[in-house]
């Protein structure tokens, strides 16, 4: 008659669990640096947002009209044409 090993089953019944319980750790390692890289993407997302802000009111303040007519008058030496220079086309 075969004699059964009831500590093999429970052996076989531990691994199994401490497997469950490593598996169910290693995916809570993953969600928080997931979680970790979410949140350094919406601090760059909100960093850059204001850069390009930023920028955007750096672009119009250079563009703006009176500004390049001051440059141009200054720099270039340029000036507002006078009538008999202004060709139309029809």
């Amino acid at each position: 008659m075969a004699r059964s090993r009831p500590w093999g089953k429970y052996t076989v019944l531990a691994l199994f669990g401490l497997s469950l319980a490593l598996a169910q750790v290693w995916i809570r390692l993953q969600v928080l640096a997931v979680g970790y890289k979410l949140s350094n993407t919406r601090q760059l997302i909100h960093s850059l947002d204001g850069d390009r802000q930023a920028l955007k009111m750096q672009w119009s303040a250079l563009t703006a009209p009176g500004r390049l007519a001051v440059q141009a008058a200054g720099r270039l030496g340029m000036s507002a044409p006078q009538p008999e220079q202004v060709v139309r086309v029809p």
